[in-house]
């Protein structure tokens, strides 16, 4: 049984080691570090500012949020809620979007699980990366993520990363709100003086329950402003 199991583990690990292997052979053809794909997930060792427009749809209501991220601010202090619907946010409203945005334990930086690579698909059009966040990485506004699979998709025209799509693989909490399925979808842009990658926006698609019945929710955030520290 020792000698079985021995060998499970060992074909586990070989696999797991070939899957990463070949990943990172495509990122060298690619020009792309992994490190790409955590960069926007920083909150210890963030060094851009930027602003963002973060719109909720439920059904015939929309709420508007203008909120901020400095990392020049003290650990649990960098995420900024500006304005709601144009109006000073409320003490509640404060509170809420603190509680789902805010990081409070230090040296937290997102980071990619390295057993978790794999290359989903690969045609004419597209090469496909699977990936996990590890959870325990994640800073607060994202650590839902934890719980999806990622999926980098590369423009095999431009070979660049155009986007990654998050799905859930089990139920999660997104802020406030108890999520039965999850599709987000993560566009980015290239900046080509401080060659690195920066998040354009960020579209996901929520059914919650809300009162005992199933509703969808869209969250969508534009970002910009992007200024390193």
């Amino acid at each position: 049984m020792k000698v079985i199991l021995l060998l499970l583990v060992f074909t586990i690990s070989t696999s797991i080691y070939a899957q990463k292997s070949e990943v990172l052979e495509k990122f060298e053809e690619y020009q792309f570090s992994e490190n790409f794909l955590t960069e926007s997930l920083k909150d210890a060792d963030a060094t851009h500012s930027f602003d963002a427009k973060i719109t909720t749809i439920d059904g015939t209501d929309t709420k508007i949020e203008e909120a901020k991220f400095d990392p020049k601010n003290e650990i649990g202090e960098r995420w900024i809620l500006i304005s709601v619907n144009g109006n000073t946010p409320s003490k509640k409203e404060l509170r809420q979007f603190n509680k789902s945005h805010n990081t409070t334990q230090p040296e937290i930086n997102g980071r990619v699980d390295e057993n978790s690579w794999g290359i989903e698909s690969d045609d004419s059009d597209y090469l496909v990366i699977s990936f996990k966040y590890d959870k325990s990485t994640l800073p607060k506004k994202y650590d839902f993520l934890g719980d999806c699979k990622g999926l980098a998709f590369f423009n095999k025209q431009t070979k660049m990363l155009e986007k990654a799509e998050f799905v859930n693989e089990q139920p999660l909490k997104v802020k406030i709100f108890n999520v039965t399925k999850l599709d987000m979808i993560v566009t980015y842009t290239f900046n080509e003086e401080e060659q690195t990658y920066f998040i354009l926006e960020e579209e996901l698609k929520m059914e919650v329950k809300l009162l005992g019945q199933l509703v969808d929710i869209d969250d969508i955030t534009h970002f910009s402003n992007y200024k390193k520290q």
